[in-house]
């Protein structure tokens, strides 16, 4: 592959962030009306139905059956991440790898986790609410108490980031930003165990704290500095003079 036609490969991928950004949150958030979810520990099984999937059911469908496939965009673009920590040999080290791993799991889950919700909105009106609340609490329980998954993406993002004094493409602020995101994820584990307050699963902290920092204060600033380097000026240098060799 030459180096344009790689250029452009990039650019594409790195846009699959804005992508995932602005799809899920149309089809997970308002389609799927989670602003805020149902407070399903609050919630009997008949109220989960009256409430939420049995009242909203067509446009939960399509909006988690539409989560599903735009949560798999995080994916290619956390590899492209993964592609620009490199060491100062070339090779990607330790941490490197352990953000594309935390890229990948997460891109699973934010189509795994759609897909059992679409499925819930389905079957509501056909089986038992008490099946339709048992997956909908453990898929919940799923998508937040697995954050480590995430978490140590970012705290692999952010390490590289402050340590690395040598690479460019980052500004130093976005790797502690990275690593505070990570850390304010820990709070999630609570979520199963409270029926009010900021650590539900609507919840002030547990919900609109963490996904919108997770979404804008990382998601954001991250992928404008991955275009940057990939659409840059430096990457036009490298095509002119592998050219001029």
């Amino acid at each position: 592959m030459d180096s344009e036609t790689k250029r452009l490969v990039q650019i594409a991928v790195a846009w699959c962030g804005p992508v995932f950004v602005v799809g899920f949150i149309v089809f997970w958030a308002v389609l799927g009306h989670n602003v805020p979810p149902p407070n399903m520990m609050g919630m009997t099984s008949a109220q989960l139905i009256s409430e939420y999937y049995g009242k909203y059911q067509n446009e939960i469908a399509v909006g988690m059956i539409g989560s599903a496939t735009m949560g798999m965009f995080y994916t290619p673009w956390s590899l492209l991440l993964a592609t620009l920590m490199r060491d100062e040999d070339g090779s990607l080290g330790v941490l490197s790898l352990i953000e594309a791993a935390g890229g990948i799991l997460t891109g699973w889950l934010l189509a795994f986790c759609p897909a059992i919700w679409a499925a819930c909105a389905l079957l509501a009106t056909s089986v038992s609410p008490d099946l339709i609340r048992a997956m909908h609490v453990m898929t919940w329980i799923i998508f937040d108490c697995t954050y480590m998954i995430t978490t140590i993406q970012l705290l692999a993002l952010g390490a590289y980031i402050v340590l690395n004094k040598k690479q460019a493409t980052f500004p130093a602020w976005t790797g502690w930003c990275a690593i505070a995101i990570g850390i304010t994820f820990v709070p999630l584990v609570l979520m199963p165990f409270v029926t009010e307050g900021p650590f539900a699963v609507g919840g002030m902290w547990n919900f609109f704290f963490i996904f919108s920092i997770w979404l804008f204060a990382f998601q954001i600033p991250i992928g404008f500095f991955m275009l940057k380097e990939v659409m840059g000026h430096k990457q036009v240098a490298r095509h002119v003079l592998s050219h001029a060799n």
